[in-house]
């Protein structure tokens, strides 16, 4: 079921308000300590820990959808509004700058990475996500690569049928000069990344202006032909918008799993050879 549009938009308002005062709590808090003359790095890296802990958990929950634990769009806000309060946790247990030790910068990386990863994902999502719900049926990438396979079986017979059919070797010629590379694989994935038809459009129009040259019967086979174009078009669109999203998971959620086990490494050699009050 689809949510409001004014349900979502007051879920986001209300959930911005909240991170807000809990960035401004942080703050104080962190003031707190430091003016109590605690270390206050004490205070915001174990928050930061818990924090990274918690928001790994979210891929977790994706495979874990048939268990009740709150729903997927839940967690979801909370992985995000999360998110950003870990840039804020980070910045303040670092103190705004460039943190000593080469294991500390070591850390730091990770953790830019993870978030710099997390924020063109957020992006990625809200762009991608939407246009391929927008354009296309929903369909599984790994599944694709047959469904084109399918599509070329369909276009390759169709030109055969219409050179017996009709006695006219012009759609079969138009095929293998201009089509039979293009449902081979998927292609154009930069220009559809881009927003672009371009490429598609120019078979489209190769294909119309041939029009002009047929009889009635081939006519028909011309237009069967044009809508596998287009279909193997739309499979090509989400292909390229699915690879682009599964792509990223792959640096975001390896580089989480190694900036908790750098953190941990990080807070046994604090607590082993460090002071904490």
């Amino acid at each position: 079921m689809v949510e409001p549009v004014t349900t979502f938009a007051k879920r986001r308002w209300r959930n911005s308000l909240i991170a807000i005062v809990a960035g401004m709590a942080l703050i104080a808090w962190h003031k707190a300590f430091d003016v109590a003359l605690y270390q206050p790095a004490f205070l915001t890296g174990w928050i930061l820990l818990a924090t990274i802990i918690f928001l790994a958990l979210y891929n977790g929950r994706k495979k874990l959808s048939m268990v009740p634990l709150g729903t997927a769009s839940s967690w979801l806000q909370w992985h995000i509004y999360l998110g950003f309060l870990s840039i804020l946790t980070f910045a303040l247990h670092v103190e705004w700058s460039i943190p000593n030790g080469l294991l500390e910068r070591i850390l730091a990386l990770f953790f830019i990475a993870v978030a710099g990863s997390g924020l063109i994902g957020l992006y990625l999502s809200r762009r991608f996500a939407r246009a391929l719900t927008r354009d296309t049926e929903e369909v599984v990438l790994e599944r694709i690569p047959q469904f084109i396979a399918d599509l070329r079986g369909q276009a390759e017979a169709l030109v055969i049928e219409s050179a017996v059919e009709t006695s006219s070797s012009k759609i079969s010629d138009y095929y293998t000069g201009q089509l039979s590379s293009f449902f081979a694989k998927p292609k154009n994935m930069h220009q559809h990344l881009l927003g672009s038809s371009r490429a598609t459009f120019s078979l489209l129009t190769g294909l119309d202006n041939m029009k002009r040259y047929l009889d009635d019967r081939e006519m028909a086979y011309a237009e069967r032909l044009r809508q596998l174009v287009e279909s193997k078009d739309k499979l090509d669109y989400a292909y390229a918008l699915q690879t682009v999203l599964k792509v990223w998971l792959f640096v975001h959620i390896p580089a989480t799993y190694g900036l908790i086990l750098l953190a941990l490494l990080h807070l046994l050699l604090v607590y082993s050879f460090g002071g904490a009050r």
